[in-house]
């Protein structure tokens, strides 16, 4: 498996694993998840909670994401050391010594209005600035999309633009904007999961999604993963990140 997910990767930018995480586990994330919609509503827009960073629309409401949720989220937090994720992010990079620079809470309510425009996760990361180094030049990062909820068109699921991960980093390095004519949409490949399926991708694959317009949330939990040495940006709740060994 761990080498069709390379293959995968150097093809088209992105990978699918199917039904990482059990039922019985989902349960839990579910519960922590509504918790931390919970929390949401009780804030007055973007605020720092017991080591989480809520992203928040006060009115309308609308939870963006949780940025390092494992902090407000203990269940989620162990997540993070999960040799199920460990293992698939080492086989990606190519090291067993890991970074984790994110653990994140993405939510897409029916008819909040949240989205994403199209982007490469390489300027999330501070790629082209003195913040980041590409050590193995392949971007030096991976991140892992775990399926909360059933994922499809409607209720806002990713979208790929698969080989655009051969161009590297294309994006304006200070605002993050992509190259005028570079996305043809016609192109785009929805990614569809199940509950418990993971997606994977690097940071130079150009993806976006749309709002929900579906009856469903759709909620993501993301783990990111860098090789040493790449980052050197300080983020809410983990620093310079968190050292990870794969096993």
């Amino acid at each position: 498996m761990a080498s069709e997910v390379r293959r995968a990767l150097d093809e088209q930018g992105f990978a699918v694993v199917r039904g990482v995480i059990p039922d019985d586990e989902l349960g839990a994330m579910r519960s922590a998840f509504d918790r931390l919609v919970g929390t949401a509503r009780t804030l007055d827009g973007t605020a720092d909670v017991a080591g989480s960073r809520f992203v928040v629309t006060k009115s309308p409401f609308a939870l963006h994401r949780v940025v390092w949720c494992g902090g407000a989220e203990p269940v989620l937090a162990r997540y993070g050391d999960d040799p199920r994720f460990l293992s698939l992010a080492a086989e990606v990079l190519g090291s067993k010594a890991l970074v984790q620079l994110v653990q994140q809470a993405h939510f897409k309510l029916p008819g909040d209005g949240v989205d994403f425009q199209w982007h490469q996760d390489a300027s999330n990361r501070r790629y082209g600035s003195e913040l980041w180094t590409d050590v193995d030049g392949r971007g030096s990062y991976v991140q892992l999309t775990v399926a909360v909820d059933p994922m499809r068109p409607d209720n806002g699921g990713l979208r790929m633009l698969p080989g655009t991960h051969r161009l590297g980093f294309v994006a304006d390095a200070k605002t993050g904007a992509l190259p005028a004519g570079l996305v043809d949409e016609a192109k785009a490949v929805d990614v569809v999961l199940e509950p418990g399926d993971v997606a994977l991708f690097g940071p130079f694959v150009v993806h976006g999604s749309g709002p929900n317009t579906g009856t469903i949330p759709r909620r993501l939990f993301l783990q990111g993963y860098a090789l040493p040495g790449a980052n050197r940006r300080a983020y809410p709740g983990c620093g310079l990140g968190v050292p990870r060994q794969a096993p």
